[in-house]
């Protein structure tokens, strides 16, 4: 399992991303961010994302979580399309948190969304499938409840 911190111990773990006047910090990106190719395609806003950009400690995790989902998916992306993980929503973006003034785990590059339209944020009836669940889960990542297209390498505490 990975030693993934507390929101609350993110700083620590995955560096400070604030630069000047709390905005992001250039030079944390480049020390901290790199790209993770999936195996599998991906479109956000119908476009194709080639590469994700994620924090360097929580990568091969991630490559390990779309691995297990592609072998889980039998290698078809009609598969990996019916369970929306082809649906990219976002992974680093330096924001806060809705309604907080607390950073979002999208602000340490250790968060993930899928399916945005599918799981809106807010509504915790409906989730991903357990192959997608399951293999994030084997790899430690947190999906919240009433966020279920958020996956993030942070423990909720």
């Amino acid at each position: 399992m990975n030693p993934w911190p507390t929101q609350a111990q993110a700083d620590a773990y995955y560096g400070n991303p604030r630069g000047r006047n709390g905005c992001a910090s250039k030079v944390w990106e480049m020390l901290n961010l790199t790209k993770v190719t999936p195996p599998f395609k991906m479109r956000f806003a119908g476009a194709e994302v080639k590469q994700i950009r994620i924090h360097r400690k929580c990568s091969a995790s991630l490559i390990r979580v779309f691995a297990a989902i592609w072998k889980a998916a039998e290698m078809r992306q009609d598969q990996i399309d019916e369970w929306g993980v082809s649906d990219f929503g976002g992974s680093y973006n330096f924001r806060v948190m809705r309604g907080s003034s607390h950073l979002s785990m999208h602000a340490y590059g250790c968060a993930i969304d899928l399916a945005p339209e599918r799981f809106p944020m807010g509504v915790a009836t409906n989730k991903f499938c357990d192959a997608v669940c399951d293999a994030f889960s084997d790899e430690g990542w947190v999906n919240l409840p009433k966020d279920r297209m958020h996956f993030q390498a942070a423990l909720v505490k």
